[in-house]
């Protein structure tokens, strides 16, 4: 589960956020939570330092301001992308202090929303890896070079470019672990990469390298909605 973090005294202007984030992410499994202080945010993160993979920070907040809450937070993450949200430009050169995202006006203008979270889901994308049990080894592969991946009993077929790795592993256990927005499981025995698609004509799906993936009749529609969604995201 993808969970976001909004710190915000204002509720209304939560509400309003919240709202935003959902229409973009659509169908994907997001998990919003808000605080209304920076002292409840950081105390959260104290029980469960990874808790949030993003935080939108207000800096003008009472009793502990953004700035201060997020100096806090990098105590106990380092990496934790953090958005500030001010009114007041001349606070952006203390949000560099924090490694700040990225810094968002309020009033909160669309346009500036969608392209901070695209380009997060473009840098996570990129950075992100899954370990495979490759014999005695452990290999580390992006999620970026997975073209497609095939069920094979009690093992799994990961199909690169040009390599391909038999793991023992459940497909379930891989959709876990997958990043939800790039991937799609058209069929019981396949999860594919959606960046890897070519074309589909409603009942099996083309890949870039030629190979063919059915598409399950009651998948189609669904199908059709997430690959929306993935080029919504690519801008």
């Amino acid at each position: 589960m993808f969970k976001i973090a909004i710190c915000d005294d204002e509720v209304t202007f939560q509400k309003v956020l919240r709202k935003q984030i959902e229409s973009y992410y659509g169908m994907l499994e997001v998990e919003i939570i808000e605080f209304s202080s920076g002292i409840d945010l950081v105390n959260s993160l104290k029980k469960c330092p990874l808790e949030f993979q993003m935080i939108f920070m207000d800096i003008e907040m009472p009793n502990m301001d953004g700035i201060e809450t997020s100096k806090r937070i990098r105590r106990i993450n380092e990496s934790i992308p953090i958005i500030f949200l001010t009114s007041h430009t001349e606070f952006a050169m203390e949000g560099y202090e924090v490694d700040a995202f990225r810094f968002l006006d309020k009033p909160l203008k669309i346009e500036k929303l969608v392209k901070t979270l695209q380009d997060y889901d473009r840098l996570r994308l990129l950075e992100s890896r899954i370990e495979l049990q490759d014999g005695e080894k452990i290999v580390l592969v992006k999620w970026t070079e997975i073209q497609y991946i095939q069920s094979e009993n009690v093992y799994i077929n990961v199909y690169l470019e040009d390599t391909r790795y038999l793991i023992r592993k459940k497909l379930s256990d891989v959709q876990e672990q997958m990043p939800k927005q790039m991937f799609f499981r058209p069929h019981r025995s396949y999860l594919i990469n959606l960046r890897f698609v070519k074309f589909f004509d409603g009942k099996k799906i083309i890949m870039k390298n030629g190979n063919e993936i059915p598409l399950s009749r009651g998948k189609r529609s669904e199908f059709k909605a997430y690959m929306m969604s993935y080029m919504h995201s690519l801008g």
